[in-house]
């Protein structure tokens, strides 16, 4: 009894839901339009629900008529026409029998100068360019769309003023045509002049700024120029305010009539010195807090030096970097760096001091690389022994982001590799190359980005000398939360007898992560882990360990909190049953 009574319910919401998506039943006269035609007069048409009486039939047929006739004449079909009527006592229905009439064409297009015309030239590049054009079907978007291309053509030819007064359209239904006419006001032509900016308690030097201008004094004004000056200003992230506009008069004119406008900067400065802290937590790294002091604006030429201070359980360190952006034009930029470490993990002890200089090159907010050289002086020790050793390195090192977010990125990919060449010498003796590269996708499934899937895949090696040879931090070492979940820190790759890790020269990983946004700040995840650390030159999977875990991601301005849970899916007799990690930031 209860299965037959269920059964009629769904049928019952099952007759409702199809009553409930009924449309208004629609015929041809004349012409039949084409099967795209056909198809917008469909989508147009509302859901209705089944009509019970002859007047709300009535009502619903003259809102499908007027969704037809929006629909008909958005195709350019300007004069159709559109009969109703009601069919049936007991169970009305309403239909549309339609003639779409004729197609209109466009008839005579002018553009229209009000005013200070612009040059031959410039009229000539508006009329011939113009995207609509007379015997073309009188689309009402494309004739729309066609006064906002007359504007930023202007514009772009140097006319910061430019506008369309008015758009008159006249029909002709005779003749089956529209004829339209842009009246355009054009106003001066523009060439940029001084560029000002405030003097009064700017700590940031003029000299600097003007690194960031992309034009010239007495080049045509240009918006996209403009608006990449606006860009690169906020860039520096040296501002709260940061905003450059032509003055509202002219500065000036040009032997040939044109205006000269100057250019003026509004800017406040952000506060030179902040503070940031951080911290994580594994069960096989234990606990780490990260501070870091920035000073910004040093010298007054968009400087940044920032000091790293690094204590945990396993590393102790101190990075002080200084970063001189724009040191030799916009975008190219010098880097000076220097530290101290103290590294004891299962796999070695270490205590390094090192200082680099680097070549750093922005060639779009997605686009950089950097290459410069590093010198090290470190003393080691690990499985194969002590050892003083003196490195000097040099580096290449690119990145591509091409992500929606630095800190929590729901689409897009990025890429980054990094080749360094290094020459070691003391008590061992190696030139050897070390490569590295790493690749990350998000896919988002539902237009709110709720549900991402993520993925990454990385592969290392290093070439020219055996791993005992290698300096300990030179070689790959797998495992941890940010590399394979699931495992310890450094547990993945070969080991000593008693289960020391002794690193290879070569690595590969890869992960998969589904990301789920419970609430705007709280989200779930599940994820699967792999990675594989060899002696040889090249790894692959066949011996690769695997973790798999499910974690919590709470949300805050700095990034999101992240809580991982993860367990090895093919342990060794060395590897725990289950790993916690806490960090800011995603895994990847």
């Amino acid at each position: 009894m209860i299965n037959r009574l269920t059964f009629f319910l769904v049928a019952a919401l099952a007759m409702a839901a199809s009553a409930a998506a009924e449309k208004v039943d629609i015929e041809f006269a004349g012409d039949r339009p084409n099967g795209e035609l056909r198809s917008v007069l469909q989508n147009a048409l509302a859901d209705e629900s089944t009509p019970q009486t002859a007047l709300e039939a009535r009502r619903q047929g003259r809102r499908a008529a007027e969704a037809v006739r929006s629909a008909l004449n958005s195709e350019g079909y300007y004069d159709p026409q559109i009969d109703l009527a009601v069919l049936g006592t007991d169970a009305p229905e309403a239909r549309l029998r339609i003639d779409t009439g004729p197609r209109f064409a466009l008839g005579r297009v002018k553009v229209s100068f009000v005013g200070t015309s612009p040059t031959e030239a410039d009229q000539d590049l508006i009329r011939n360019g113009l995207p609509v054009r007379a015997g073309r079907p009188a689309i009402p978007a494309d004739v729309i769309d066609a006064e906002r291309w007359i504007t930023n053509e202007l514009r772009n030819a140097g006319y910061p003023y430019a506008e369309v007064d008015e758009r008159r359209v006249i029909g002709d239904r005779d003749a089956e045509t529209l004829s339209v006419t842009y009246e355009t006001r054009t106003g001066p032509r523009v060439v940029f002049g001084e560029t000002r900016f405030p003097n009064e308690k700017m700590k940031t030097k003029a000299s600097y700024l003007d690194r960031l201008i992309p034009y010239e004094a007495g080049e045509v004004y240009d918006p996209a120029a403009l608006s990449q000056f606006n860009t690169r200003l906020a860039e520096t992230r040296m501002f709260k305010v940061a905003r450059a506009d032509l003055t509202n008069e002219p500065s000036g004119e040009t032997e040939d009539g044109q205006e000269i406008r100057d250019v003026v900067v509004t800017l406040t400065e952000r506060p030179q010195n902040s503070i940031g802290l951080g911290g994580k937590y594994s069960t096989s790294e234990g606990f780490g807090l990260n501070a870091e002091l920035t000073r910004r604006n040093l010298t007054r030429r968009g400087d940044v030096l920032s000091a790293d201070l690094t204590v945990a359980e396993l590393e102790q360190s101190l990075e002080v970097i200084w970063r001189r952006p724009n040191e030799f034009g916009y975008g190219r930029g010098l880097v000076l760096s220097a530290g101290v470490k103290n590294e004891t993990t299962d796999a070695y002890d270490r205590q390094a001091v090192f200082a680099g200089v680097g070549f750093e090159v922005v060639r779009s907010p997605e686009f950089t690389y950097s290459y410069g050289v590093q010198g090290e002086i470190a003393k080691e020790e690990d499985e194969y022994g002590e050892r003083d050793l003196q490195i000097v390195s040099v580096y290449a090192d690119a990145r591509l982001d091409k992500t929606d977010s630095l800190l929590d990125p729901r689409s897009g990919w990025r890429a980054n590799a990094r080749v360094e060449p290094s020459y070691a010498f003391g008590d061992e003796v190696s030139p050897y190359v070390r490569s590295v590269g790493q690749i990350s996708a998000y896919v988002p499934f539902d237009e709110d980005r709720k549900f991402v899937l993520a993925g990454r895949f990385k592969a290392g090696a290093v070439v020219g000398a055996d791993v005992e040879n290698l300096p300990v931090d030179t070689r790959f070492y797998s495992g941890g939360g940010g590399s394979v979940r699931g495992y310890a820190y450094q547990a993945i790759g070969p080991r000593a007898d008693d289960g020391t890790p002794l690193g290879g020269s070569s690595v590969i990983e890869a992960s998969i992560e589904g990301r789920y946004a419970v609430r705007p700040n709280i989200g779930v995840v599940a994820f699967l882990d792999a990675g594989a650390v060899s002696t040889s030159q090249f790894s692959d999977f066949s011996d690769a360990r695997y973790g798999a875990g499910v974690g919590v991601r709470y949300t805050t301005p700095a990034g999101p909190i992240r809580l991982d849970l993860a367990t090895p899916l093919n342990p060794t007799d060395f590897d725990d049953p289950v790993q916690i990690y806490i960090s800011i930031g995603q895994a990847f």
